[in-house]
């Protein structure tokens, strides 16, 4: 699908015209695809997303509303399992069980709003494997992403198909990834290796002073200001995972107008990964339906040849 020329980084020059990595925009173009690729499919076929939430935060609450949304709009049958606050690893554990049962792919909403689970790898190693649309099983996280059965979390794999979509180079490219969370950082690096990149990855105990090698850098720290532009070379490709809502306006990890003028390529907050990872959760979801039906998967091999 990418049999494209792609664009060398090295060979970048800065100018001061930088482009958009236009997430809110490819994932609309992705959205089409898959409603023209569903209407092949029967109503009874489509896949049931499942959702388990614990407690009531507002963060989570938005984040779910979105999920559950985009997958209804696209007429997928959805569930959702809220529990109260603190519910212990028994009362989960039903639940999990519950949508293991009554779904085709599920999700635990992170993170649970209870003081009685200290580390939720026990519950999420609960979700089979090719129901984990999530990829925070131990079998997805320890993966090899190649491999068609292994997923690849939402927001890693919204901005791989992202760069893709540019044709940016990934494996000539030396890419540096700020933040190294099991949801975001570890597996994206884990991926990028896998396939071939030199990756640099940087925590928060980490020296940075090598970030100006790095062609690419992906930052997800949910920290404010956590590098800065003069610390990158010219011409990179800038990835902000980040969101932080202050005084009703919307902003990354980094300061966009510094970043852009160091940048090749940069993707804007919000309107960037944002949109890629709510899509990216529904085509896991897709594939989760087609790793068990080979039926449903022929049905909807353009949305599969994405991955």
């Amino acid at each position: 699908m990418y049999k494209v020329q792609k664009v060398h980084l090295e060979n970048l020059q800065v100018n001061n015209m930088y482009k958009l990595l236009n997430g809110k925009e490819y994932a609309q173009e992705l959205k089409k695809l898959i409603q023209d690729e569903i209407k092949l499919v029967s109503v009874e076929e489509l896949p049931v997303l499942g959702i388990l939430q614990v407690g009531n935060l507002e963060e989570s609450n938005i984040y779910i509303k979105h999920k559950l949304s985009s997958a209804s709009e696209l007429g997928f049958h959805t569930k959702l399992i809220k529990l109260a606050e603190n519910s212990d690893f028994n009362e989960i554990k039903e639940a999990i069980l519950e949508l293991d049962k009554t779904t085709d792919a599920f999700i635990i909403q992170l993170p649970m709003q209870t003081n009685k689970i200290k580390d939720p790898k026990e519950l999420l190693n609960l979700i089979p494997k090719h129901k984990d649309i999530d990829g925070l099983s131990h079998l997805n996280l320890n993966g090899d992403y190649s491999q068609f059965q292994t997923f690849l979390p939402a927001t890693p794999l919204g901005i791989i198909l992202l760069l893709k979509k540019y044709n940016i180079d990934l494996e000539n490219s030396i890419i540096g990834v700020v933040g190294q969370s099991q949801i975001v950082g570890a597996p994206l690096a884990n991926y990028l290796e896998q396939n071939g990149a030199k990756v640099n990855r940087y925590d928060k105990y980490s020296s940075k002073s090598n970030l100006s090698e790095n062609n690419i850098i992906i930052v997800a720290t949910g920290v404010r200001d956590c590098i800065l532009a003069k610390e990158v070379k010219d011409g990179s490709v800038i990835v902000d995972v980040g969101i932080h809502r202050i005084n009703g306006k919307i902003y990354g990890d980094l300061n966009f107008d510094e970043f852009k003028d160091k940048a090749s390529y940069i993707t804007p907050v919000p309107g960037g990964v944002g949109p890629m990872t709510i899509i990216s959760l529904i085509l896991n979801l897709i594939k989760s339906k087609a790793i068990v039906n080979e039926e449903f998967r022929l049905k909807t091999k353009k949305i599969i040849n994405i991955f």
